[in-house]
């Protein structure tokens, strides 16, 4: 059998372009008096800020991001890639009153590189990478937008090992976010750790299946230099399924859930990747 095609994809080969179009929606319910924003992770492992207009008892978010990824292989062992995110959002809220909130526009954009150490052998592999936030859309508590640039950095080391026909997975991500101010408005999101160990099963040569848990550390969140969510930890269950249609082109389906105590999120990405 031939290992899951998620995993074979990891890294682009050499003079070679892959182009990855997503569609991730989420639904985020709250029970809370406050504007905080939420560090989302997509599927195709960049981290996306949804920024929560709450109501005064509890809120539901519909939120969709429209994503665009380029690839290139640089060399067999050398990947540069830069992800370019849109979103659409409606939000709910109810109260003393009830209102719904629309909102849409440029999410952010990112310019990155992964560099395989070591291929698999009788040993796992193991890959890093970073990218950085060229453009970011950030959203003060006063709904003024504004571009910045330079703001938030993620680092990552991935690692798989097969055992016919499993293959094992690990990913480490972390994303440092730096202070973004408006006059006198700020926002500043704390850090976040994220480790997400996954199992893929080939169910054929075409055909994977893959389950797994993400733990996810945040820190702080400020806005407008009040704490408005404090630092904590969470657990999201993984589910997904892939197919590939041909040597070029795979659609994938993946599922997570996540409650912790601020938020409950459900999210599903469809994903279709393309080499030419």
């Amino acid at each position: 059998m031939a290992k899951p095609v998620k995993v074979d994809e990891i890294l682009t080969d050499k003079n070679e372009f892959k182009s990855d179009f997503s569609i991730a929606y989420s639904n985020i319910t709250r029970k809370t008096g406050s504007f905080s924003p939420i560090t989302y992770q997509t599927n195709g492992g960049d981290f996306v800020t949804i920024p929560t207009y709450l109501g005064i008892d509890s809120s539901n978010q519909d939120y969709i991001n429209y994503g665009t990824a380029l690839k290139y292989g640089i060399s067999k062992d050398l990947e540069v890639f830069s992800n370019l995110n849109f979103y659409t959002s409606d939000t709910h809220t109810s109260g003393n009153s009830f209102e719904t909130q629309s909102d849409k526009g440029f999410n952010n954009l990112n310019l990155g590189l992964t560099y395989q150490i070591k291929k698999e052998d009788d040993k796992p592999s193991f890959l890093v990478g970073g990218s950085v936030d060229l453009l970011e859309n950030a959203q003060f508590s006063d709904n003024h937008k504004q571009t910045q640039k330079f703001k938030s950095y993620s680092f990552f080391a991935t690692s798989y090992y097969t055992v016919d026909p499993l293959v094992f997975l690990i990913k480490a991500d972390y994303r440092l976010n730096l202070k973004k101010e408006d006059a006198n408005k700020s926002l500043d999101n704390g850090e976040i750790i994220v480790l997400t160990p996954q199992i893929y099963f080939a169910v054929n040569p075409f055909a994977n299946l893959n389950w797994g848990i993400k733990y996810q550390f945040t820190g702080k969140n400020k806005v407008d230099e009040k704490i408005v969510s404090n630092s904590g930890s969470s657990v999201s269950m993984l589910f997904g399924v892939s197919y590939e249609f041909n040597s070029k082109t795979i659609f994938a389906l993946d599922y997570e859930k996540n409650d912790n105590n601020e938020y409950s999120m459900n999210n599903i990405n469809m994903s279709l990747s393309y080499k030419f």
